[in-house]
């Protein structure tokens, strides 16, 4: 199961792996989500839409008239839906819009495109994806013929003018997802990606909507998109190193650092993650006093050799190694592989380091095969370090802090052979949670944050994957019963600890957290805060979550902190937010140690700063140390 959906990269043209699977960043939110949707007059919902196709995709992309009769067949279920049925959701409507507008402006209806583009634009929230919605379509409709000599020149022209008229800083994480569906990847070799993709599908039976929506792309967008990615790669790299020496960033002033040699009280802060590397903080580490390194169980308390900490493996049974073990290969390509994820952190933040450059020639050179290796590379290091990044920004500018490790496993590439998700795994889950909960008081924790979470739609990824011929409904159905398994079992065993105060990251999804649940953030109970990103400027990143479970927003935007080994990298997600909100409680705790975590929770959000229109609360440590030391 993959929890923590990190935002801190993504492999040009594709989403990174543990957010979206494998399909293109262009249809990242693609999937429909119909629980809050009625026929108009009635209690009926929207049908599941399925295309049936017998030819891998080479034969399909190779059948014009088998595409555009689908294409036909998508436009007429997106619009009967759209006058069928009360959408409510508002992720719904705006995949609706989107494929729409995509579908007129393959047909070459412009003015339609548009329509529908405006009507995506509107249903936007956030400022920053109201100003580049659709920004690379509309440029192009705004070229002229495509046929013309002067296309691409046109497009030049009208996209650099577009882009470089925004505020960069306003919309930066959005300006730089533009820049990541085009950059590094030739058509050719995007085809090439596809098939590893969508073959498996199109084998194991009818095609959803997200994967038709991906072959239209692929049929109608690689005639032009090498000259399309050339244009908009050059125009984002140059806006990128433009505005990378006046970037905004108002959290010096804000951060709150509490200095040795007070009459603070030590926080245990438990840090629940993939693992961390506890040699960076040896000396500000929780410790066990009844517990030694010798295969035993010498406290009786359920776990041997927890000095530090706890394990969990892929089977949820208990283990002891707080970071998780690399294989001899793996410890071989770290360094490398460290060095092209800061590379590529760097080129985001618009830093000519000699990573930068590292990872740049790297990229460059390499062939399809080989830079599909370096992305492995890359996310495998994004993997093995977020559990030390994390606690990096949780344990910062607290010399009273005390760091406990709570590891369990992934799916991934450093811990392999998952299987799919079952009742079996959540009754071992919810018992797990219950046992943590006992440890946790035993060893006084006050504080634990959690930078990872469970939709619906990751147990039904993880069913599809491990049960690619199972019907979809049945999917659905066993997703959503393991997915309230999961639910109940954090509420029993949070609810039981009113005295900890959990901080969980509300997601990369750009979801609504009001009608897309994610566990355990939505938790209602008066110790959770659920966290959503901004940047360093204080503006909302294109990926974080929206309403009203996000308790409180902190940055989330090429965040620096440690990775295993001691040096540092960029991050990007919710799950950078969510241990900045932890450090801030672990510092009120220290100051005043009697605070409940409802008092907690109060201080925080009365301190932080509420946009005009209240979805944003920018949380502000110094204003609430100081709202808490004018109550001592």
């Amino acid at each position: 199961m993959n929890r923590y959906h990190h935002y801190f990269l993504m492999s040009p043209g594709r989403t990174f792996k543990k957010v979206f699977a494998t399909l293109p960043l262009l249809f990242m939110f693609a999937g429909f989500s119909y629980s809050q949707n009625t026929a108009k007059g009635s209690d009926k919902q929207p049908p599941v839409h399925t295309y049936s196709i017998k030819d891998s995709l080479a034969v399909l992309l190779a059948d014009a008239q088998q595409v555009k009769a689908l294409k036909e067949q998508l436009k007429h279920d997106l619009i009967t839906d759209l006058s069928g049925y009360e959408i409510h959701d508002t992720a719904a409507l705006k995949t609706h819009y989107r494929i729409l507008g995509d579908l007129a402006f393959y047909d070459g209806e412009n003015g339609k495109s548009l329509a529908y583009y405006d009507t995506l634009r509107s249903l936007e929230i956030k400022p920053a994806a109201k100003v580049t919605s659709a920004l690379v379509k509309r440029s192009l409709i705004a070229s002229g013929d495509p046929a013309a000599a002067n296309y691409i020149s046109n497009f030049r022209n009208i996209f650099t003018k577009s882009v470089t008229a925004i505020p960069y800083i306003s919309a930066a994480s959005s300006l730089q997802r533009i820049r990541q569906q085009y950059a590094n990847m030739t058509a050719a070799e995007f085809v090439k990606i596809a098939a590893s993709d969508l073959n498996p599908p199109i084998a194991a039976g009818p095609l959803s909507v997200r994967n038709l929506d991906y072959v239209l792309f692929l049929f109608y967008e690689m005639h032009d998109f090498d000259k399309v990615s050339k244009v908009v790669t050059a125009v984002m790299d140059s806006l990128t190193m433009a505005n990378a020496r006046n970037q905004v960033n108002i959290w010096p002033a804000r951060d709150l650092e509490l200095p040795p040699g007070k009459p603070y009280a030590p926080v245990v802060i438990c840090v629940f993650d993939v693992g961390t590397d506890i040699s960076l903080f040896k000396d500000r580490l929780y410790t066990n006093p009844n517990e030694k390194v010798d295969g035993i169980d010498n406290d009786h308390n359920g776990y041997i050799d927890d000095i530090h900490g706890v394990a969990y493996d892929l089977q949820e049974n208990k283990d002891s190694q707080l970071l998780p073990p690399l294989t001899a290969q793996q410890e071989k390509l770290y360094p490398n592989a460290l060095r092209l994820m800061r590379g590529n952190g760097d080129e985001e933040a618009g830093i000519e380091s000699a990573d930068y450059h590292y990872y740049k020639d790297e990229i460059a050179k390499a062939n399809v095969v080989q830079r599909d290796s370096l992305w492995a590379m890359i996310n495998f290091v994004g993997d093995y370090a977020h559990g030390t990044h994390v606690a990096g920004i949780a344990m910062r500018g607290n010399p009273y802090a005390r760091l406990l490790t709570v590891r369990f496993s992934e799916d991934v590439g450093f811990t392999p052979n998952g299987k799919s998700p079952s009742v079996e795994t959540e009754l071992k889950v919810a018992q797990n949670l219950k046992d943590l909960v006992k440890y946790w008081k035993a060893a006084k924790v006050r504080v634990v944050t959690m930078s990872w979470g469970y939709f619906i739609s990751d147990y039904q990824n993880d069913i599809q994957k491990y049960n690619p011929k199972m019907p979809e409904a049945e999917q659905k159905a066993l997703a959503i019963k393991l997915w309230t398994m999961r639910k109940n079992a954090l509420y029993e065993a949070f609810h039981a600890a009113p005295e900890i105060l959990f901080i969980a990251s509300n997601g990369n999804k750009n979801s609504n957290s009001d009608m897309d649940f994610r566990y355990p953030a939505a938790l209602e109970i008066p110790n959770m805060i659920g966290v959503g990103s901004v940047n360093s400027a204080g503006l909302e990143t294109d990926f974080t979550a929206t309403g009203s479970k996000v308790t409180v927003h902190a940055n989330g935007y090429l965040v620096e902190s440690d990775a295993p080994g001691g040096k540092k990298i960029l991050l990007s997600g919710t799950s950078m937010a969510t241990p900045y909100i932890a450090n801030l409680a672990a510092k009120l705790i220290a100051v005043k140690p009697s605070l409940s975590p409802p008092e907690i929770v109060s201080l925080i959000k009365s301190g932080a700063d509420v946009s005009a229109d209240g979805r944003i609360k920018l949380v502000n440590p110094k204003r609430s140390y100081s709202l808490l030391t004018g109550l001592k």
